[in-house]
């Protein structure tokens, strides 16, 4: 069904890509392969890795097994359009991106039985949601759910508490942090099981949050952790 209301504000103020000024886009194709330069490479070790798989050395207390991450947080135009669809509420900036992100999921992982994934979102505490009033990782991750046809599980993993920013503190401050902060849904544990859990989040800046939530996850028998990311450092 068309939305009549968003038709008529994309033709009376067209959007316009952040990097080339052309309209209808907020990033188009062409710039966003431009800035599509996040190579294939092991999140840990940060050498050259086929499909971003870890590699199994660098596998030691790391639970996840492969990070997708679509470009560099680094990049002015990137960092600004992040920042404007977070803390401005320019939702629409979501649509190029969503785009974005599941053709870099189906290139990197093989789906013949889409029955063996399960998508999910990054999560938020709930008081820092309600402020913002939405979550920008739920967005994302719904909308790749119906473009790669993988099942999407809302509130499969809850962030239990609020916490001070990682940027502060130091590598074991970090690891502390976030140690048990995150919790499986119990209602949700059957949905895990011998699953493949690709999570969904727009910005990672440390391995900590990405490993905590990925323990959770394989302290419940899911098989494989896949993170699917729009920029990282």
């Amino acid at each position: 069904m068309i939305n009549i209301f968003k038709l008529l504000k994309d033709i009376i103020s067209p959007k316009k890509c952040y990097s080339c000024n052309i309209e209808w886009f907020f990033l188009c194709k062409k710039c966003a392969l431009k800035l599509r330069n996040f190579w294939e490479k092991c999140f840990v070790c940060k050498r050259k890795s086929l499909n971003y798989l870890i590699h199994k050395v660098c596998l030691t207390n790391i639970y996840y097994d492969k990070v997708l991450i679509l470009t560099h947080y680094n990049n002015k135009i990137i960092k600004k359009l992040i920042r404007n669809w977070k803390y401005s509420n320019k939702k629409d900036i979501f649509e190029d991106f969503w785009d974005y992100l599941w053709e870099l999921l189906l290139n990197n992982i093989d789906i013949n039985d889409s029955s063996e994934y399960i998508l999910i979102s990054s999560p938020m505490y709930f008081y820092k949601k309600m402020l913002r009033g939405y979550n920008q990782a739920d967005i994302l991750a719904k909308k790749v759910s119906l473009k790669t046809w993988l099942k999407y599980e809302k509130n499969l993993i809850k962030k239990i508490k609020n916490t001070v920013s990682q940027a502060t503190l130091s590598k074991k401050g970090r690891e502390n942090n976030l140690k048990w902060l995150f919790k499986v849904n119990k209602r949700q544990i059957k949905n895990i099981k011998w699953k493949k859990i690709v999570i969904i989040d727009d910005i990672i800046t440390t391995w900590s949050t990405l490993n905590e939530i990925s323990k959770e996850l394989k302290i419940n028998w899911a098989i494989e952790v896949i993170w699917l990311v729009i920029a990282s450092d």
